[in-house]
């Protein structure tokens, strides 16, 4: 019962691992291809000749970084309104908002998205590093409860064979006891007729 369960717990414990992995690969190729999407805005934005007028390539970028965003991701709306707004805007005349604006939006995003990042690896690699450390433990239980059942499987053999020798050893000593018993009875009785025998001879002899 007892290995049973500790490969039920390994079992449990080794999927809930690979949900967790699972989930935690997805969500950070989320978040490295919105980071990515956002250094390529940041640079584009960057080579700006001027505030007025900016290469149609930054918008695409812009948009891009919005459609990359991981559908979870904490951003603030009116973040993500400046930068659809910015993403929409044609070439012609002022942008609104300004460049410059957007340029600080999304370098804020970039630095809080590969922050949590790093800090989402480092959870990962402390959750799998707990996960080696449990199955660790629970594999030496595991081999603990076999060599313990081993054991008490050897000693129930040795215990069955000393159990049969001494039921032998029984059913020989009972009827051994049955024939002594058989025995002292039919002396008893021989001895019992010799001394009435005797009695006999005594008297005659008597007479």
């Amino acid at each position: 019962a007892a290995i049973k369960k500790n490969l039920k717990e390994q079992e449990e414990a080794t999927s809930l691992r690979s949900r967790e992995n699972a989930d935690f690969m997805a969500e950070s190729a989320e978040t490295k291809e919105a980071v990515a999407a956002m250094q390529q805005a940041i640079t584009a934005l960057g080579e700006g000749t001027s505030l007025m007028q900016l290469p149609a390539k930054s918008r695409t970028l812009v948009q891009g970084v919005l459609d990359s965003l991981p559908s979870g991701a904490k951003v603030k709306p009116e973040h993500i309104s400046l930068l659809s707004e910015f993403s929409t805007t044609t070439s012609e005349g002022k942008y609104a908002p300004q460049s410059a604006t957007i340029q600080g939006i999304l370098s804020d995003m970039y630095t809080t998205f590969a922050t949590d990042l790093e800090e989402a690896v480092r959870d990962e690699a402390s959750a799998n590093r707990k996960f080696e450390d449990y199955i660790y433990t629970k594999q030496v239980e595991h081999k603990d409860f076999r060599d313990t059942k081993q054991q008490k499987e050897e000693n129930k053999a040795e215990a069955e064979t000393m159990l049969a020798d001494t039921t032998q050893a029984f059913d020989d000593a009972q009827r051994q006891k049955e024939e002594d018993i058989e025995f002292f009875d039919q002396t008893k009785k021989d001895c019992s007729a010799k001394n009435e025998e005797w009695v006999v001879r005594k008297e005659m002899r008597g007479q």
